[in-house]
């Protein structure tokens, strides 16, 4: 996952939103800021012209998660 350069919003608010991927929800968001994603086309990376939500928080069983939201439709895409 390539970010683009974004502004930088900090929260503590729970997760409300419906999401793409079957994940617990968060018990805390501690950053999020706008990103755009690269994909890798056979042999060169291309931008994903999605707009896009990168967001690290806290997840019930207590770890850290990294989440990449599609801003439009307000889906979890990728998550680690």
């Amino acid at each position: 996952m390539c970010w683009k350069k974004g502004s930088f919003r900090g929260s503590m608010r729970k997760m409300g939103s419906s999401s793409a991927i079957d994940i617990s929800a968060m018990q805390e968001i501690m950053l999020e800021f706008h990103a755009g994603k690269m994909v890798f086309d056979g042999k060169k990376f291309v931008p994903d012209s999605r707009k896009g939500l990168i967001r690290i928080g806290r997840g019930d069983e207590g770890l850290l998660h990294l989440q990449w939201l599609d801003r439009n439709l307000n889906a979890v895409e990728d998550v680690s």
